[in-house]
């Protein structure tokens, strides 16, 4: 026979597990988990290579983004930034020149570009999609995001993408009428987000 002390433990069990399946309940009512954490978001910045080839030789650039955020939220991540068009510069002006023709950066001066809850990728690496705006046309391209590094002050990882001119209904440029410029850019992102700097209104911070 069992005494006192037994039942008196085994209400106490019951008691707990009840406890925790109403705690579970009540998580679940309210969208949440247990597991997840609260999304945070901080300041980032990137430098972006381009290169493209032509009839006589290959040729590339590099321009930073504008200053942006990334949301970092179970196991993804969100941004959103601009590049100023009219700063794309590679070694030659008169190339230079005709680029900036060709997006007519005085009438779109800004590229935008939109990752949206992207998995962190593992060491392999990982794809995302890229909604990528030039002038008036937006486009989802596919990217391959790799080197993702996170540390307790920052991540850091790398991006690549390419583009094709015809797609946004841009015509290549040419020199002399017989040097063309080919028709697939290839796009490189270097991004580091500044874990440190806390911004106003981020999720993750509360008061």
């Amino acid at each position: 026979m069992h005494g006192p002390s037994h039942f008196t433990q085994q209400s106490g069990k019951r008691r707990w597990a009840a406890a925790a399946l109403l705690s579970l309940g009540l998580a679940a009512a309210c969208g949440e988990s247990p597991a997840e954490k609260p999304p945070h978001r901080w300041p980032a910045e990137a430098v972006i290579r381009f290169s493209a080839t032509s009839t006589l030789h290959d040729f590339g650039g590099t321009l930073p983004a504008q200053p942006f955020q990334l949301i970092l939220s179970n196991n993804t991540w969100t941004a959103e930034a601009d590049v100023r068009a009219g700063l794309m510069a590679t070694a030659e002006t008169k190339r230079d020149r005709n680029m900036h023709a060709m997006i007519d950066t005085n009438s779109y001066p800004v590229l935008h570009g939109t990752v949206s809850a992207a998995p962190i990728p593992g060491p392999a690496g990982t794809n995302a999609v890229l909604s990528l705006k030039i002038r008036s046309q937006e486009t989802a391209l596919p990217v391959r995001v790799t080197h993702w590094l996170e540390t307790d002050s920052d991540i850091q990882f790398h991006a690549a993408w390419d583009v094709s001119l015809k797609q946004y209904g841009l015509k290549p440029p040419s020199v002399l009428g017989f040097i063309r410029v080919g028709d697939t850019v290839r796009l490189e992102a270097d991004v580091t987000v500044h874990k440190n700097v806390s911004l106003p209104g981020d999720p993750s911070k509360k008061p």
